[in-house]
């Protein structure tokens, strides 16, 4: 706009587009079949590689893993379809690699997955500049979401072992929102749209390998975020290995809806802790690297920064010694401002979607520097 770049920026009550609207304009154009939220699965995604295993690679034969190259990861996917068209839900699956994920391919022993990694100059959540590393099943079930379908009134959700009926049939164990991105010629997109989605009802298969949850607001083509913290496993009583999935939902599905006299409708809430004695703990202690790492791997920070080093974005020792204040970093985390680094050349997209506690603990780490 008047000859200088066009910058993103996260503008509240702005006119937008979505992609959905441009195909309502335009009927060729394609829908993806599933989104990955930017930021929390994923940065710069890499190849797609289905698994043909047969089960050899674990209980998810006939899904897709997807890499990224930014967050050193790997997630996956479960396609089914509605109405003609593919959707589906998206999944962390491991993370921790060594360096950016690029390329996957499956050992001659049909049950191990080669990883091919590089960070190519740009940086990632791994340190190495580059690694190849084999990623084994140790052939125990983890507990985990199997698969999530489309329901005419809500989801159903698939376990890869059985639940714990009384947390799976307690309504507070379930949270579901739904949002969306903008459509615009710049870099990057702050969700938005975001509306809550009341979880009305469940209902658990005899077995407890599915819960069918009643969601009110469903929106089509947007993603829904089904968060599970409070379910667990039956006997053992373990937590989600990944507790949330990201549903893109293209097409609500025709069918019977769930009635009232079949669902469980209590929600009991999880016991309150009393609060802490300020006075009693150091509240002003400032978290380690070590303890701050996992926040800036899973937020994407260390896809464009590093501590002490230029990469994509200027470094956090270069960001402390601007002397922001902690709600300052936080400000600019959410509406970052790249005419205050105009010499670096890919702007940084705005980040709302980064809890506020977990922003305030960054930006203390980073003013301890």
């Amino acid at each position: 706009k008047d000859g200088n770049a066009i910058k993103p920026e996260n503008v509240q009550n702005e006119k937008f587009l979505t992609l959905a609207d441009m195909k309502k304009r335009f009927p060729e154009t394609q829908l993806p079949a599933v989104w990955l939220p930017h930021g929390i699965l994923g940065i710069s995604n890499a190849e797609i590689v289905p698994d043909q295993t047969g089960g050899k690679f674990g209980p998810f034969s006939g899904q897709l893993f997807v890499g990224d190259q930014g967050q050193s990861k790997v997630m996956r996917v479960f396609l089914e379809k509605v109405k003609g068209e593919y959707q589906g839900a998206a999944f962390d699956f491991r993370s921790g690699f060594q360096s950016g994920v690029l390329r996957m391919a499956w050992a001659n022993d049909g049950a191990s997955m080669y990883i091919g990694e590089t960070n190519r100059g740009w940086g990632s959540a791994g340190n190495a500049n580059q690694g190849l590393q084999r990623l084994v099943w140790n052939g125990k079930t983890p507990f985990e979401m199997k698969a999530v379908r489309a329901m005419p009134d809500g989801f159903e959700v698939e376990f890869t072992l059985p639940v714990d009926k009384k947390s799976a049939e307690n309504l507070a164990s379930y949270a579901v929102r739904s949002f969306t991105y903008k459509y615009h010629p710049v870099y990057g997109s702050p969700t938005v749209n975001e509306g809550k989605c009341a979880v009305k009802g469940v209902k658990v298969s005899e077995d407890g390998l599915k819960a069918r949850i009643i969601v009110d607001n469903l929106r089509q083509h947007y993603l829904h975020e089904i968060k599970l913290d409070g379910l667990r496993s039956a006997g053992l009583y373990w937590s989600l290995v990944h507790p949330t999935a990201y549903y893109t939902l293209n097409n609500i599905p025709d069918g019977e809806k769930l009635r009232l006299s079949d669902i469980s409708t209590k929600s009991t809430a999880p016991a309150t802790v009393k609060p802490v004695d300020k006075k009693a703990t150091a509240s002003s202690k400032v978290p380690t690297f070590e303890e701050i790492k996992p926040l800036l791997a899973k937020n994407t920070c260390l896809a464009c920064h590093a501590v002490d080093k230029r990469q994509v974005g200027p470094a956090y020792t270069e960001v402390a010694k601007r002397k922001y204040s902690n709600e300052k970093i936080v400000e600019l985390i959410y509406n970052p401002k790249p005419q205050n680094w105009p010499d670096y050349a890919t702007p940084m997209a705005p980040m709302p979607q980064v809890p506020k506690a977990e922003a305030l603990k960054i930006a203390a780490w980073i003013n301890s520097l």
